[in-house]
């Protein structure tokens, strides 16, 4: 049973006597309130900055009655120790990229960390021979590639009394921040806030293992800095001191499904500190600022195999993802009907024409890069022509990106699919306003993909819904995107939706493999941890956010 020890303020609340699954949060000063950017007002807000209440779910209805623009932790702190007093929900706006509503605001004051955007520090890890960026959490995963890609690193900014941005900037190698969300104008802080991740998550996995060290700001302002390896839990539970109680958190007992996920609380024996706040979707606390890990970049080569059949495609993604001999860095998948909206847009695309000379039994793709050198190229070629072979497929029939121009073209045809339907739905929205896309972010255990893609299709033929199906097959994750025609449809379409959920969790995966649960996902939460799991969750948010400050109506029920 999970319980909170109110503890007066004069108790004393450092833990260091308590072993390592213990931490102490700090208090710090605020800054002036009348100094802080902010604005006042729902009629003002909606009328004038009217992006601050929706994001790319669409979700209607947002408001809010302040909108404050802090630029650093101090003013954040003061901004949360006031909307405390006075009992007013935060809601914490990033990129507002997210698709599942979490940033969506229903009264109260919206904090944007849109002018928390700096990169404050490099250094070097001696212990994991690794680089890493200090990052505020309203820089865009866009702009940190830039400054890592050029190495736009000044002497201030280095940590540590080696010169390290010096070496980093004379190494021959270039690198990269490995986590590649969809979306990259998405904010560093949204994006450890949701667990995103990406196409390349097949290879790198999600933001979670890339966070090194995080400052969050608790519900009454005070500071927990926590760096991966400090603080792990024990007999289930964890200890966190604030400068006025003893907050003892206990983690979720549930099972975290084997395959990619991003739906819930975090829970594993003995799981660090810094997971908590990861994957939560800003319900625990409010990220100021980020140790991100950087790699070197590999040489990869871009490709599109084609196939005439589904099977095929997805024998093909079977055998590359279990060949010792090609490093891949992702596989896409686009279907049948992703294919044929690809192809009505060859005649207005530059970038689509040459699909005129692909031929008409071609039914799907496979999108994929492999790490290459001169050296091995042409053993690459080989071996990929022998995996195509074995799948009727073959080199002749697959497209490489050896040159920037190329590379562009096959990253706009990845990208026109989603867009074409994001235009049809928009269209159908002029007759039936309350028509959206129904798109499914589910995974499954590997075993089961073949199972869950014929469930999918059969599902939709029997009821004739359109549909496009696209995605990161390499994590058998594939995100089924059906474009409702009425109403009626709609309905249909949702209780679809709800069938899939449940048999994607009956195959060991999740409800929400990378977009996370937000508003509109509620209620698969319960489809996949029962109520009991979301009670424990919910447990976990009331000792550390006992007002329901932050995100308020994320990922719960009401």
């Amino acid at each position: 049973m999970l319980f909170l020890l109110n503890w007066t303020k004069t108790v004393r609340t450092d833990v260091t006597h308590l072993g390592t699954s213990a931490i102490t949060a700090k208090k710090k000063e605020g800054s002036p309130y009348d100094t802080i950017n902010k604005v006042e007002g729902s009629e003002t807000i909606s009328s004038k900055h009217p992006d601050y209440i929706i994001d790319e779910s669409k979700l209607a209805g947002g408001s809010a009655e302040l909108l404050f623009f802090p630029k650093n932790e101090s003013e954040v702190i003061t901004i949360i120790k006031k909307m405390k007093d006075r009992g007013i929900p935060i809601t914490i706006s990033g990129g507002r990229t997210g698709i599942v509503g979490s940033a969506v605001p229903f009264g109260g004051a919206v904090v944007s960390t849109d002018d928390m955007a700096k990169v404050l520090g490099f250094g070097f890890d001696e212990t994991n021979q690794k680089y890493f960026v200090r990052v505020q959490p309203g820089i865009t995963l866009d702009a940190l590639e830039d400054v890592i890609k050029h190495k736009e690193f000044t002497e201030q900014q280095n940590i540590g009394d080696t010169n390290w941005v010096d070496k980093f900037k004379h190494d021959s190698e270039t690198f990269m921040f490995a986590v590649d969300p969809t979306e990259m104008s998405a904010a560093v802080g949204g994006a450890i806030a949701a667990n995103a991740s990406g196409a390349r998550s097949f290879k790198y996995g999600s933001m979670r293992p890339w966070v090194k060290r995080m400052r969050v700001i608790l519900a009454n302002g005070d500071v927990l800095d926590m760096t991966r390896g400090q603080c792990n839990a024990e007999n289930g539970k964890f200890i966190i001191a604030t400068s006025d109680q003893k907050l003892e958190v206990t983690i979720p007992t549930y099972q975290m499904p084997k395959a990619k996920n991003a739906a819930g609380f975090y829970s594993k024996p003995g799981m660090d500190v810094i997971e908590l706040f990861i994957g939560t979707e800003g319900m625990l606390g409010f990220i100021t600022e980020v140790d991100l890990w950087i790699v070197p970049t590999v040489e990869g080569l871009p490709n599109v195999m084609f196939f005439t059949s589904e099977d095929d495609a997805i024998s093909f993604v079977e055998k590359l993802r279990t060949d010792d001999e090609l490093i891949v860095e992702y596989m896409e998948y686009f279907d049948e009907h992703s294919f044929n909206l690809l192809k009505s847009k060859k005649d207005t695309n530059p970038a689509l024409a040459n699909l005129q000379t692909i031929p008409p039994e071609i039914k799907t793709a496979i999108f994929f890069e492999v790490v290459y050198s001169e050296e091995t190229l042409e053993d690459i070629i080989v071996k990929l022509d022998e995996i195509a072979s074995e799948c009727n497929s073959s080199i002749d029939s697959c497209w490489s990106a050896f040159d920037e121009v190329e590379r562009e073209n096959l990253k706009v045809m990845r990208h026109a699919v989603p867009e074409t339907v994001n235009a049809i739905i928009a269209k159908r929205k002029s007759e039936y306003p309350a028509i959206h896309k129904l798109g499914t972010d589910m995974s499954v255990e590997h075993e089961h993909f073949r199972e869950m893609m014929n469930i999918y299709r059969e599902s939709l033929e029997e009821h004739n819904l359109e549909s496009a199906t696209w995605g990161h097959i390499g994590d058998s994750h594939v995100h089924v995107n059906i474009l409702p025609r009425n109403i009626e449809e709609l309905e249909l379409g949702k209780k679809l939706y709800k069938k899939f959920a449940k048999k994607a969790v009956e195959f060991g995966g999740s409800v929400s493999a990378e977009h996370g649960i937000g508003k509109i996902k509620a209620e698969y939460l319960i489809v996949m941890y029962g109520e009991d799991g979301v009670n424990q969750m919910r447990d976990v948010k009331n000792v550390l956010d006992p007002q329901n400050l932050f995100n308020k109506g994320n990922m719960f029920v009401k």
